[in-house]
């Protein structure tokens, strides 16, 4: 017997082993892991958060779950939520990721990108010659200078 069937034998009973196969037992036991949760001895009373195609998550019970389902809300469970730009900050980082296209445009591969850390809004610049410094500190003005807002005119 290889170890994860091991694994899964000592948590369920044969007749649930039967039931719900090894692979989703196994499966199930990943996910049980990755949120800290004992195996109870019916795995049909687990439900889990399954995350959807257009970024939602539907509570699902261990029943109507594939493997697939499964393995999809465990990788979900132990990814870092990734924080995500307040929308304001978007607006602004619009004008800015385009005053910076214009100025740079033909001259330098200039990458621009944003992230959020604890809360806070960073801006990473990348390829800017030291020659063009000027120019980029023009082109953040130009950024800074214009009006935000995301609302449908």
């Amino acid at each position: 017997m290889r170890h994860e069937q091991f694994v899964v034998a000592r948590s369920f009973d044969a007749d649930t082993c039967t039931q719900y196969g090894m692979y989703r037992l196994r499966a199930l036991l990943r996910y049980l892991d990755a949120v800290s949760a004992t195996a109870p001895a019916d795995p049909s009373t687990v439900v889990l958060d399954v995350p959807q195609d257009d970024d939602k998550v539907v509570k699902k019970p261990f029943v109507e779950c594939s493997v697939d389902d499964v393995e999809s809300a465990t990788r979900a469970k132990r990814a870092p939520i990734a924080a995500r730009v307040p929308v304001p900050d978007k607006a602004r980082l619009l004008f800015f990721e385009d005053s910076i296209f214009q100025s740079f445009n033909g001259v330098a591969e200039v990458r621009f990108t944003a992230n959020n850390r604890d809360g806070t809004t960073l801006i990473n610049l990348q390829g800017v010659p030291m020659a063009e410094v000027p120019q980029l500190i023009q082109a953040l003005q130009q950024g800074l200078q214009a009006q935000p807002s995301l609302a449908a005119k």
